[in-house]
């Protein structure tokens, strides 16, 4: 029963996150949803920073593990980016603050940054190789790539809000930004993978 209670806490908080933003959610507002005392919920989570460690810690890591050899794959890693945004949409709408708020955060934040950076580094090896993408202009072109692409996915929220847009296809973006360094034949191999008027001229 406890643990029930502890997960129901837990979905409705990130339900609200994701609605409000953390800042606007408090311990009390998530007791009302869920029509429980506030000192239930303190049993559970003593403070809001307890929550989102939990949630972010005890969610099953579901993330690509192995470098992305193909553009199809390369497309499902940038799905799979869009959709961790979406349905986190909380997390980075509040990147930062939470990284000064919690060791524990930012320390996770670090070691998923290293191993989107490491996979990413092979796979853009692995594309050159196969003559999907253009050789390098600068040494350390690549890396910017990789930066830009990592950018715009942590940031990507934060920006949305910025332009106050609700457009939230980070795989548009993500393919913009690859665009330029794909070779002819990439070109070509991506047509048959996503939307060919996302570049059309």
């Amino acid at each position: 029963m406890r643990n029930d209670t502890r997960k129901e806490i837990l979905g409705v908080a990130k339900k609200l996150f994701n609605e409000r933003g953390y800042n606007n959610v408090s311990t009390r507002d998530i007791a009302n949803v869920l029509n429980i005392s506030k000192g239930n919920l303190t049993y559970y989570f003593k403070k809001k920073e307890d929550i989102i460690e939990a949630l972010l810690t005890e969610t099953p890591n579901t993330r690509v593990k192995n470098a992305p050899k193909t553009l199809e794959e390369l497309n499902f890693f940038f799905e799979d980016m869009q959709k961790t945004v979406q349905e986190n949409a909380f997390y980075f709408w509040h990147y930062t603050q939470f990284a000064e708020i919690s060791s524990t955060i930012q320390n996770m934040q670090f070691e998923t940054l290293n191993e989107n950076q490491s996979l990413l580094e092979k796979t853009i090896l692995l594309l050159n190789e196969a003559g999907l993408i253009k050789e390098e202009q600068y040494i350390g072109e690549y890396n910017r790539l990789i930066d830009t692409l990592l950018l715009s996915c942590i940031y990507w929220v934060q920006f949305g809000l910025l332009k106050k847009t609700t457009e939230d296809n980070f795989l548009i973006q993500a393919w913009s930004i690859m665009y330029p360094f794909l070779s002819a034949d990439g070109i070509e191999a991506l047509n048959d993978i996503i939307n060919p008027e996302w570049f059309s001229k």
